[in-house]
């Protein structure tokens, strides 16, 4: 079984994020992923939290409370490796002379 919970945007360029909950009963888990659409609009998993079967609604907020933070750090790093690669368009290679 598998939930989404949108994310609002803050800024309107802001890149779309969201927490998808999936419930695995075989194993007793909830994994809470913490996805954004990036390049070729695909959603990517940024962070990721796994609880057992058992969970308040405290637990619960605090599992969505670390995926968001932890995705956001990870999209800035994302952000920013973005930018680096844009500008690099191609590298050349010189074979070492034996001198």
């Amino acid at each position: 079984m598998e939930w989404k919970v949108e994310i609002e945007r803050v800024e309107e360029d802001e890149i779309p994020q969201r927490i998808r909950v999936v419930f695995e009963p075989i194993v007793e888990s909830i994994y809470f992923y913490g996805e954004a659409r990036v390049k070729n609009n695909r959603w990517v998993v940024f962070s990721e939290e796994i609880h057992k079967m058992e969970i308040t609604l405290e637990q619960l907020q605090e599992k969505m409370r670390i995926v968001v933070e932890e995705m956001r750090t990870r999209l800035e790093e994302y952000r920013n490796l973005d930018k680096g690669f844009s500008v690099l368009k191609r590298v050349g290679y010189e074979k070492p002379t034996d001198d």
